[in-house]
C-alpha cells in the first residue's frame, strides 16, 4: 500500500515525469537520494523532487537496477508538498515511465490500495486503481476516488467529493460538501452543514445528516434519509425509499414506484402526472403535511379502502396510506 501525504495546498493528480536531469546525494552509508531541482533561487519559486530507494550501478556508473521506495516533492522553503511512501517500484519500470513521459498516476504503484492524506489547506487528490482511503483534512478540497471501492473523508472545509467507479463510502465534514457517488452501489453521508448528496448510478444509500441538505438518489433503486434539518429530497429514477426524519422536508419520489415517509415536521410530498406509483406512509394533516402537484396536472381523489388515492392524468398515482379523505382539510393538496 502506498501512503500519500499532501502538504499545504498540494495537487496530487499525477505530476508528469518528463524531466531530463537528475542528481544523486548520499544521505548515509546505505541511503541514496535521487532528485531533480528547478529552484529559481534559494528563496524563489521552484520545486525539488526527490526519489529514494536502493539504486544499483555498473562499472561505468550507469543505473542498472534497484527499487524506488519513496517520492517527495518540496517547494522552498519548508516541509514536503507531497510525499509518497511505502511503495516498491522496480527502477526499470520507473525509467521506462520517464522515457515515455508518463505521469505518477500511471505508474503501477497506484494500481493497489493507497492511503492518501490531505493537508490543512485546499488540496486536489486523486486515486487510481485499488481500494483507496482518503482523508482530505482541512481546507476546501477536491477528491476523485477513481476505480475501486474507496473510502473518502471530507473532514473540515467546503469539499467536492467524487467516488467515481466502484462501491464507495463517502463522508462529508463539518461544512458544506458536494458529495457524489457516481458509479457503483455507494454509501454517502453529508455530515454537518448544508450539503448536496447525490447517488449517481447503482443502488445507493444516502444520508443528508445535519443541516438543510439536498439528497438526490438519481439512477437506481436508492434509500435516502434526510435526518436533521429541512431537507429537499428526490428519489430520481428507480423504485426508491425516502425518509425525511426530523425537520420540515420536501420529498419527491420522481420516477418509479417509491415509498415515502416524512416522519417529524411539516412535510410536503411532491408528485406529477407520470411520476409512477408512490406510497406515502405517514401523511399527517394535523402536523401540516401537504401534497404538491406540478402546474397543469389533472387529477382526481378517491377513497380506496383505508387509503386516500390521488390519480393523475399521466398515469401517476400517490397513495396516502391510512388516511381518510373525509378528514382532509382545505389546502391539503395544491399546485
Amino acid at each position: 500500500m502506498a501512503r500519500i501525504l499532501a502538504g499545504s495546498g498540494a495537487n496530487f493528480v499525477g505530476a508528469a515525469l518528463n524531466f531530463d536531469t537528475y542528481r544523486f546525494g548520499h544521505l548515509g552509508p546505505h541511503v541514496i537520494d535521487f532528485y531533480r531541482e528547478s529552484f529559481a533561487s534559494s528563496s524563489g519559486g521552484g520545486l525539488r523532487e526527490e526519489f529514494r530507494g536502493s539504486f544499483e550501478f555498473n562499472g561505468a556508473g550507469e543505473l542498472v537496477g534497484g527499487t524506488l521506495t519513496q517520492f517527495s516533492q518540496f517547494g522552498p522553503p519548508g516541509p514536503a508538498l507531497l510525499e509518497i511512501a511505502g511503495i516498491s517500484l522496480p527502477i526499470a519500470e520507473f525509467a521506462l515511465a520517464i522515457l515515455n513521459n508518463k505521469s505518477l498516476g500511471e505508474l503501477p504503484i497506484f494500481d493497489g490500495p493507497d492511503y492518501i492524506l490531505g493537508s490543512s489547506q485546499g488540496d486536489l487528490l486523486r486515486g487510481y486503481g485499488g481500494d483507496d482511503q482518503f482523508n482530505a483534512r482541512g481546507g476546501n478540497d477536491t477528491v476523485f476516488g477513481g476505480a475501486g471501492n474507496d473510502y473518502i473523508l471530507g473532514a473540515s472545509g467546503h469539499n467536492y467529493l467524487r467516488g467515481e467507479e466502484g462501491n464507495d463510502h463517502i463522508q462529508g465534514g463539518y461544512e458544506f460538501d458536494d458529495v457524489h457517488g457516481n458509479m457503483g452501489d455507494d454509501t454517502l453521508l453529508g455530515g454537518k452543514g448544508d450539503d448536496w448528496v447525490v447517488g449517481g448510478k447503482g443502488q445507493d444509500l444516502l444520508h443528508g445528516e445535519a443541516g438543510n441538505d439536498i439528497v438526490y438518489g438519481n439512477l437506481g433503486d436508492d434509500t435516502c434519509y434526510g435526518w436533521e434539518g429541512d431537507d429537499l429530497m428526490r428519489g430520481g429514477q428507480g423504485n426508491d425509499l425516502l425518509n425525511g426524519l426530523a425537520g420540515n422536508d420536501w420529498l419527491s419520489g420522481d420516477r418509479g414506484d417509491d415509498t415515502i415517509s416524512g416522519n417529524l415536521g411539516t412535510d410536503i410530498f411532491h408528485t406529477f402526472g407520470d411520476a409512477g406509483i408512490d406510497r406515502v406512509l405517514d401523511f399527517n394533516r394535523a402536523e401540516g403535511d401537504r401534497v404538491q402537484l406540478d402546474p397543469g396536472t389533472t387529477y382526481s381523489v378517491a377513497q380506496v379502502g383505508a387509503d386516500t388515492v390521488i390519480s393523475m392524468g399521466g398515469g401517476g398515482q400517490m397513495t396516502l396510506v391510512g388516511v381518510n379523505m373525509a378528514t382532509l382539510t382545505d389546502g391539503w393538496i395544491f399546485i
